[in-house]
């Protein structure tokens, strides 16, 4: 087990803040491309996930362990310890494919069933402020303090995040804190303004080409992130931060593309281009109303008939 001297979430902050000194220093954030809504929201969204739902998550978890399976506290915690690589890579595998399940369900299309529509209600209104960069104008990218914008009510919705804090219960704390360092610095990383895996799917070598072409079937990479960002098509591909595997395995949502997008983010309404506690806390009970279809019309001769 690796002796943890630095906490997760500080090297991940220090990533973050990094990146964020070169996105500024390198001219990433000036002429519309990141607006002061876009500052301050990663600055509200940062205070209340360390402040609040964090710690609320953690608080719930342990409640409702100490409720249900008291018998199950840290009971995981000494096979961690014999077999802490292999349950970290099972960790990672089972928390990243309940975040695609989550992200892909607030990017699928609208399900027939009334009681899913409300709930994939909840998952758009929660998602939608990490597609909310720049304004309107169409010349707002990805920045890297985007990584960890949503609406309040996504780190509460999202099953990857409950999954996180029960491991947690059940003992696995180090590979928790691992875990959580290597899934939050490569998605930082993929929110950065940066393209270098376009270097390689273009290079004038065939083999590095199809070399990078193949690593992008197993890890996302910053161009497939960027994709997933842009205003199209392509805003429902490329769901997970991390392993890639799934959006081609399982999700059916690849897209490995060779140039960035033409246009980020999407379009917003005037409230939300230009308030920050609008794109946060607002939640719309209407869009969770779903309406009873239509009966359809009686045909003349239906009516006849009768």
């Amino acid at each position: 087990m690796p002796d943890l001297t630095i906490k997760p979430e500080n090297l991940v902050l220090l990533f973050i803040v990094v990146a964020m000194v070169w996105e500024v220093l390198a001219g990433r954030t000036r002429d519309g491309r990141k607006t002061r809504e876009d500052w301050n929201m990663a600055l509200l969204t940062a205070t209340v996930m360390v402040l609040v739902q964090r710690p609320a998550l953690v608080l719930v978890t342990a409640f409702i362990g100490g409720l249900l399976v008291p018998q199950w506290q840290g009971v995981l915690a000494g096979f961690e310890a014999a077999n802490f690589w292999w349950v970290l890579l099972g960790y990672i595998a089972l928390e990243e494919f309940l975040h695609g399940i989550g992200h892909w369900f607030a990017h699928a299309r609208r399900p027939k069933s009334q009681h899913l529509q409300r709930l994939q209600a909840l998952f758009k209104m929660g998602h939608r402020p990490h597609h909310l960069s720049g304004g309107n104008d169409g010349r707002g990218q990805l920045s890297v303090t985007q990584t960890f914008v949503e609406h309040w009510l996504w780190w509460f919705i999202m099953p990857n995040y409950w999954f996180q804090f029960f491991c947690v219960y059940l003992g696995l704390t180090e590979v928790f804190l691992v875990g959580t360092a290597i899934k939050g610095l490569w998605a930082a990383h993929n929110h950065v303004n940066w393209n270098y895996d376009l270097y390689f799917l273009n290079h004038p070598r065939a083999w590095v080409r199809k070399t990078m072409y193949g690593l992008c079937h197993i890890l996302t990479f910053p161009t497939q992130h960027h994709h997933h960002h842009a205003r199209g098509k392509n805003s429902g591909s490329n769901l997970c931060n991390l392993l890639a595997i799934y959006d081609w395995l399982v999700f059916d949502s690849l897209v490995i593309e060779r140039e960035k997008p033409a246009i980020y983010g999407w379009k917003q309404s005037p409230e939300e281009e230009h308030s920050v506690l609008t794109r946060f806390l607002a939640t719309d009970l209407a869009k969770l109303r779903v309406s009873k279809p239509a009966s359809k019309p009686v045909s003349e001769a239906a009516k006849q008939a009768v």
